[in-house]
């Protein structure tokens, strides 16, 4: 029987963790572990859990906010301690019908060996996708999109593919995958640390596989405030820079930087960036190239 890791990284997370529990305990597949990392929540989140007593639901509290990355490292360390050979990262401001865990681990036996993801909505408006997989734009430093972002359902990803990107939103790893690739890379913190770990798996070869079935809800950015927000446009355009600097050298990394740093300035003068987005971004993107 698949030993069935579940790991979710909270932060005040108040709001959306009491329908994401119910949601998980009402699953028709009981065989699964929670590890739920807190990230030293200074709202309700801990008591809120605290109110479900099921051995399957294991608080891994952290003394202070070590982001999402550091976080899912702590949680998938100590589930492979605890023998599990399956790991399924998720945000846990999502929502999902009680049969999602029995048809992802059907896919699982179609694809034994290749890292899974779920077709994913917007948890509003309805009926609209967020992410159907994804890819990597490689003109554009390997920068990460998501496949079907904001298109109404109309059937059109209605069938299973092999792709080289996706959030780590909700994605399925298995052990072997995890050990090929490594940990996350807690540098970044938030954001980008997903395109990170799959450029690195598509350089060592793991085969990414998006399948229509089943689906998720998600409340996008509920919880970080989007790439508006201070968090949002600092780590996004920090981590830019840093993924750059990680993955490229000589004229590659000029080239990228300078194209990034250039669109920055477009985006501003277009007001794509507000001037208070803007302020936010510049910085960040010369402290990512130090890091």
């Amino acid at each position: 029987m698949t030993k069935l890791a579940i790991i979710t990284v909270t932060y005040n997370s108040a709001s959306v963790i009491e329908p994401f529990l119910q949601a998980l305990l009402a699953q028709n597949y009981p065989h699964w572990q929670l590890y739920l990392i807190d990230s030293a929540s200074i709202d309700s989140t801990l008591q809120q859990i605290a109110s479900y007593a099921d051995s399957r639901i294991r608080l891994l509290a952290q003394v202070k906010n070590i982001g999402f990355a550091a976080g899912n490292n702590v949680g998938i360390q100590q589930a492979i301690i605890d023998g599990c050979d399956e790991f399924l990262l998720i945000n846990n401001d999502t929502e999902f019908a009680a049969d999602f865990l029995s048809i992802l681990l059907v896919q699982r036996h179609k694809y034994p060996s290749e890292v899974l993801t779920p077709k994913i909505y917007y948890y509003n408006p309805i009926n609209t996708i967020w992410s159907a997989g994804g890819g990597f734009k490689p003109r554009h430093a390997w920068a990460a999109y998501h496949i079907g972002e904001n298109e109404i359902d109309l059937g059109q990803y209605d069938h299973d593919y092999a792709c080289d990107f996706v959030p780590m939103c909700c994605v399925l790893i298995p052990l072997s995958a995890w050990n090929k690739v490594g940990r996350l890379d807690a540098k970044y913190f938030i954001y980008s640390e997903d395109a990170d770990w799959f450029y690195r798996a598509k350089l060592a070869r793991i085969c990414l596989h998006y399948c229509y079935e089943p689906v998720l809800y998600h409340k996008v950015s509920s919880l970080t405030g989007g790439s508006k927000s201070y968090s949002g446009a600092y780590y996004g355009s920090r981590n830019r820079a840093y993924f750059i600097c990680k993955h490229f050298a000589g004229w590659q990394r000029m080239a990228y930087l300078s194209k990034y740093f250039v669109g920055m300035f477009v985006a501003l003068v277009t007001k794509k960036y507000t001037w208070q987005e803007f302020s936010w971004r510049l910085p960040a993107f010369f402290k990512g190239i130090k890091l």
